[in-house]
Parts: C-alpha cells; sequence; structure tokens
C-alpha cells in the first residue's frame, strides 16, 4: 500500500506538469500563428484586473501579480468576439483602442500581445525550464525509489524469511543424530531379584524376656 502511495503522488505530480508543459508549447505555438498571419482587428478593452498569488516558504513570503484584460473586437465578416488575456501591458486601460491579431479562419484565437513581445516569450521560457526540472525531479524520485528503497525492501523480506525459517526448523538437523526417546534396552524395569520382602530372619517380634509386665497399680502414701 506504501509503495503504491509513494509512486502515485510523483506520478500526479509529472502528469500535472506534463499538463501545464502542453498548454505552455500550445500557447507559443498560438501566438507564434497570429503574429505570422498578419490578420488584425481593432479591439477595445472593456475591463481589466489584477490578480495576485501570494506564496510562503517558512517565514518568507513572495507576492505576484497577474494583469488580465477583457478585448472585444469585431471581424471584417461582422462577428464580433470577447476575450480575456493575461500578461498584457499595464498601461491599456479599459477604454482603450488597441490592434489585435489572429490566425486565418481563427478569429477565436485572437491575441493583443505585439509580435515578439520578449516579455511573454521569456516567462514562457521560463516556465517550461521550471517544467522540465520538475518533471525530471518526479521521475528521478520514482526510479530512486524502485532501485535503492525496493532493494532494501527485498533484503529485508529475506532476512525476516530466514529468519521465520529459523524458527520453526526442526530442533536438530536431519544429519545430526537422533536424540533416544525412552530408556535403553538393558534398562532394569523392577527391583532386583532377592530383595527382601520382609524383617531378617531372628528379628525379635516381641519384648525381650525378662522385661517386667506388672506395673505398679498405685503410689506410695506421703508421710
Amino acid at each position: 500500500m506504501f509503495d503504491v502511495f509513494a509512486l502515485a503522488l510523483p506520478s500526479l505530480l509529472a502528469a500535472g506538469g506534463i499538463a501545464a508543459m502542453i498548454w505552455a508549447v500550445v500557447r507559443l505555438r498560438r501566438l507564434r500563428s497570429a503574429w505570422r498571419s498578419g490578420l488584425t482587428a481593432d479591439a477595445v478593452c472593456l475591463r481589466s484586473y489584477a490578480t495576485t498569488r501570494t506564496r510562503r516558504n517558512g517565514m518568507h513570503r513572495s507576492s505576484t501579480t497577474t494583469l488580465t484584460h477583457l478585448y472585444e473586437f469585431s471581424t471584417p465578416e461582422g462577428q464580433t468576439l470577447r476575450f480575456e488575456e493575461s500578461g498584457g501591458p499595464s498601461s491599456v486601460v479599459p477604454g482603450d483602442t488597441v490592434p489585435v491579431r489572429y490566425p486565418a479562419g481563427r478569429p477565436d484565437r485572437a491575441t493583443a500581445i505585439p509580435p515578439g513581445d520578449t516579455k511573454t516569450l521569456v516567462g514562457i521560457g521560463v516556465l517550461l525550464a521550471f517544467l522540465t526540472v520538475f518533471i525530471t525531479a518526479c521521475v528521478g524520485f520514482g526510479i530512486f525509489y524502485l532501485t535503492v528503497f525496493g532493494g532494501l525492501k527485498d533484503k529485508a523480506k529475506d532476512v525476516i524469511e530466514r529468519s521465520e525459517d529459523g524458527v520453526n526448523a526442526p530442533a536438530h538437523s536431519p544429519s545430526a543424530p537422533a536424540l533416544p526417546t525412552g530408556p535403553p534396552e538393558d534398562f532394569p524395569t523392577g527391583p532386583p531379584d532377592g530383595f527382601p520382602t520382609g524383617p531378617p530372619d531372628g528379628f525379635p517380634t516381641g519384648p525381650p524376656k525378662g522385661f517386667p509386665t506388672d506395673l505398679p497399680t498405685g503410689f506410695p502414701d506421703e508421710r
């Protein structure tokens, strides 16, 4: 059960890192496709808001603020679309008009970020580098656990099995001589022959001769 948990956690983290990496790559490709397409339109900033994320590491705390804009534009075909985009310039405020670019036939992938924006490219590059290190660390932990801890667990299991075999083993090995299970064949089972069963001959059976048999019946008067 512990092995499943120990391997499932880094697997889930690695899967999340891979998903984030795919999103970053797709985001970069869509930006480049919009920049290279050449289709532009004028968009109006309807709203902007900032999102702040705070990270704590012991006594240290760091905050990151992301600015998001809501834009609205119309295509030459008369289609009106709205989209939100993070990472835009802080100088754009609601009511401003900015150019947006989108791939041919995909106005839903429009972006207001100017072509070759260094801040956006560096941010995506840093994110991809971090995710690469993160995924490598998760995979490395799984390999380390299987190779090191798995080997130690197998050795510990072998030691336990050997100790159990030693406890359950018979008291003597098959090559040792068998211990006696009873008395030897010539061991006496009763008293020896000629053992006396009564008193010896000539043993007195009564009082000695001349022993008084009449006892006094009274005591002398005291005067």
